[in-house]
């Protein structure tokens, strides 16, 4: 009796429990997909799920579809039936690009029946990018906001292609026909004309040959980049009162070293712009020139931009534009300007020159001159930037700059970031700099050819790097100083001279070897985030960091060399006499052994562990390290 009680009461508890997960579980009906609420917005959740249509298991409420990365390639009147509560559909990546003749039938790309997104009166945005569709679906419904089109096979534009697009605000139609293209994206006059509601245009990485007419004059952004453009006229933009971002890069482009297939304008002629194309867009606040072979910028470009905020100029060939810089008076809301890679070919000049136009750019925060090339930076060299209170970083990176007066930078009252990576900087010797580091010439190192890269995003900027300069986790601490990538192999005690207030310091990958003994960041106590990754420390002093209190972030991963040799000393002692200490980062150092068992500290949050031998530390005949973070205690 009591044996068949307890055989009931089990199986009473296995119903119960059984109904009470799939009850918790509450399966979605729209399967496969998940479905999620944010903001107001009902979110079906559908990509990468290796679909080959639209899932009819969609509940009716939802308002965004994601369906991107799947294999749809056919999209019909009754794909979206009953889904009247969409405002966005998303359907990139669907056709891929299969190896050539593996796959013939891609070569169609995807099909959509004229109509299939009419009767979805309230979507607002559609996302058909790198489908490999050969023109612009018809009947789509008038509440069309955003219409996206990037990376498909579309070389033909007419007007019955937008007509019924009053409502469209931004069309992307880039990267339709580059490359490899061997034809011309036609665009029928007019095209634009009616899309009065249009703010954001994109023809990039298509063959134009001219800009196009009749554009309206809601644009507030155009980009017309790598569109095979090589003269600019008077009238090209005149009704485009409202713009406030132009991209014309790689417009005729500087080819030489280029790490993508590139077609140079006869002769390596610059694009021609007319002196007053630019004299309607008063309210320009972006331009983009980059790679446009430029050896002059006028000045009478920027009479009217008072308010560019941004100018792009690098790629191109203006030494001289940068040591005369009559252009520069002309914009004193400037506070983005990128000069990089404007270097002469073969050549490597001692010293940089600069305009003293330059302080007339009052207003200037950043600016970038990478790839200027040359050997040595002196005091006065930076003369004309002294007396600009708002600018905050510096980027000097890829010059191949052998020697720095670092005094220079202490004149700079607001200076957040000096960025000097990948440079020739290469430790003080008896209070001197090193004078033939790295002796290999700069000529034999550019003239090396790189290879060609065959995938790029078509929503980045295609020849400046987005990313910020040092990762904000560091450079929130305080003023920042990279000076990764170089040749700073021994750090002695005036190698910081300059930099006293440094709260931020990048020495990643400088081949350093040194064992550190808590002398050589002396003049640095107020450093709060140290990284020294990539390089070939010898931990042998338990002194090392000693000389900064206030650090709080210390990256000693990458650093395996020494650590691989048994027979050394490996002290991590110093790790408890850092009192400040809340991140230490000592991954992939294959460490198998130490001097000490134990790791100490009282302040550290986190530490990064990874990539060492632990299978060798917690050995079973070896209990030495089997308690090395007993005493972590924070």
């Amino acid at each position: 009796m009591t044996l068949h009680f307890l055989l009931l009461t089990c199986l009473f508890l296995l119903i119960s429990d059984s109904c009470e997960f799939f009850a918790e579980a509450n399966y979605s009906r729209s399967y496969p997909c998940d479905e999620t609420k944010r903001n107001g917005s009902v979110i079906a959740e559908c990509n990468n799920r290796r679909l080959h249509e639209v899932p009819q298991t969609v509940d009716k409420s939802v308002t965004e579809l994601d369906l991107s990365g799947n294999f749809i390639r056919r999209i019909t009147n009754e794909s979206f039936q009953g889904l009247q509560n969409l405002t966005k559909i998303d359907l990139n990546h669907n056709v891929k690009l299969w190896p050539q003749n593996e796959n013939p039938a891609v070569k169609n790309g995807m099909t959509i029946t004229d109509g299939a997104f009419l009767n979805l009166k309230n979507l607002r945005k559609l996302l058909l990018e790198d489908n490999q569709l050969q023109e612009v679906p018809a009947g789509l419904p008038k509440s069309l906001k955003e219409l996206s089109l990037i990376q498909n096979r579309i070389t033909v534009l007419t007007k019955k292609n937008t007509s019924g697009l009053r409502n469209l605000e931004s069309l992307y139609l880039g990267w339709n026909c580059y490359f490899a293209c061997n034809e011309t994206f036609a665009v029928e006059d007019g095209t634009f004309e009616n899309l009065t509601k249009l703010k954001v245009l994109s023809l990039s990485f298509n063959p134009l040959f001219h800009v196009p007419p009749k554009l309206p004059s809601s644009l507030t952004e155009l980009y017309l980049s790598n569109t095979k453009i090589k003269n600019i006229s008077q009238e090209d933009f005149k009704g485009l009162r409202n713009l406030k971002v132009l991209d014309l890069s790689g417009n005729c482009p500087r080819c030489f070293n280029a790490p993508f297939p590139c077609i140079p304008c006869k002769g390596g002629a610059s694009i021609q712009i007319h002196p007053l194309a630019f004299q309607t867009l008063t309210q320009l606040r972006y331009l983009n020139l980059s790679s446009t072979s430029l050896r002059k910028v006028p000045a009478t470009w920027f009479d009217n931009m008072h308010h560019l905020k941004v100018l792009h100029l690098e790629f191109n060939y203006l030494m001289d534009e940068i040591a005369s810089g009559e252009f520069l008076a002309k914009l004193p809301s400037l506070e983005i300007l990128d000069l990089s890679y404007n270097y002469e070919l073969k050549k490597y000049p001692q010293y940089i020159n600069i305009s003293q136009k330059f302080s007339k750019l009052t207003s200037l925060q950043i600016l970038h001159l990478r790839g200027y090339v040359f050997q040595e930076l002196r005091n006065e060299d930076f003369q004309p930037l002294r007396n600009l209170s708002n600018l905050m970083a510096i980027n000097l990176g890829v010059n191949f700059i052998k020697q720095i007066d670092f005094t220079v930078f202490q004149s700079f009252s607001n200076l957040k970031i000096i960025y000097l990576s990948e440079n020739r900087i290469s430790p003080l010797v008896s209070d001197t700099k090193q004078q033939n580091a790295n002796g290999s010439s700069f000529q034999r190192h550019i003239l090396k050819p790189r290879s060609a890269v065959t995938e790029f995003d078509p929503h980045s900027n295609f020849y400046h790097n987005t990313n910020p300069l040092i990762k904000p986790q560091c450079s929130n601490y305080g003023k920042a100083l990279d000076l990764s990538l170089n040749s700073i192999f021994f750090i002695g005690i005036k190698q910081f001279e300059g930099f006293r207030n440094i709260s931020c310091l990048n020495l990643s990958s400088n081949g350093n070897g040194q064992a550190l003994n808590g002398t050589e960041f002396s003049l640095l106590r107020g450093i709060k985030y140290l990284d020294l990754t990539n390089n070939r420390l010898d931990f042998d002093d338990d002194a090392a960091f000693s000389e900064l209190p206030l650090l709080e972030v210390l990256d000693l991963s990458y650093n395996a060399h020494y650590f691989r040799i048994a027979g050394v000393t490996h002290r991590l002692g110093f790790i408890q006499n850092l009192t400040q200490l809340k991140v230490l980062n000592l991954s992939y150092n294959s460490i198998f052994t130490l001097t000490e068992p134990y790791l100490k500290s009282m302040s550290l949050e986190e530490l990064v562990f990874s990539g060492n031998r632990l299978d060798l530390l917690w050995n079973a005949q070896d209990v030495r390290y089997w308690q090395i973070f007993k005493y972590l205690s924070n």
